[in-house]
């Protein structure tokens, strides 16, 4: 199978079944999708996903992707975690490890990881870390912030970076709206690119 058909599949059937954040992005280089599914099974088992569906302007191509990993608790929001990082140009499965905290206003997620590049056919190293804060603004609305941070390293170099900056509002139906910008860094020279928009979501 085509890996972007493979990788479609898998994150048309992640996205239809249970997302927690939904949130459309509409930059000056590109737009974008983003779901966000994280999800507790008993007292020890986690399931957590980000996937988005980007369309560049200029290349006039679509950029699918998902991350998703399986963890397991080993202590007070701490645990090991085994998943795989997919995209149009490669597929990475890793292992390490999970912590997670969170209340009504303040919420992270970090996944330091092994991962191997099938592709480049070479281990590294990679971070996967997503915060959210929200505090109260009134009794109508929230402020709102979400950062989401990326890196893939091999153990000779630097691959590539991104993160996704949103800052806005979100009112009491959990509807947000707002400014943000895509930021990717590339190679071991880290040539930078960056993408500023507006977004609307929703939490579920």
């Amino acid at each position: 199978m085509n890996k972007k058909l493979f990788l479609l599949t898998l994150f048309f059937s992640f996205y239809s079944k249970a997302q927690i954040s939904v949130q459309a992005y509409a930059g000056n280089k590109e737009t974008e999708v983003l779901g966000i599914y994280d999800k507790d099974f008993g007292s020890k088992w986690n399931y957590f996903a980000s996937g988005t569906i980007g369309y560049d302007y200029n290349l006039k191509k679509v950029n699918p992707e998902l991350y998703q990993n399986i963890n397991y608790g080993i202590g007070r929001n701490l645990g090991v975690s085994a998943g795989v990082h997919i995209s149009d140009k490669d597929i990475m499965p890793s292992v390490g490890l999970a912590y997670g905290k969170g209340n009504d206003v303040f919420g992270i997620s970090v996944f330091p990881a092994f991962t191997y590049s099938t592709d480049a056919r070479e281990f590294g190293f990679g971070l996967y870390s997503l915060l959210e804060y929200t505090p109260k603004i009134n009794d109508h609305l929230n402020f709102y912030s979400m950062l989401i941070l990326e890196s893939d390293f091999s153990f000779k170099e630097h691959q590539s970076s991104n993160q996704i900056i949103r800052l806005g509002l979100e009112n009491r139906k959990n509807m947000q709206f707002g400014i943000g910008s895509n930021v990717s860094q590339t190679g071991s020279s880290f040539e930078t690119d960056i993408n500023f928009g507006i977004f609307i979501g929703k939490k579920f």
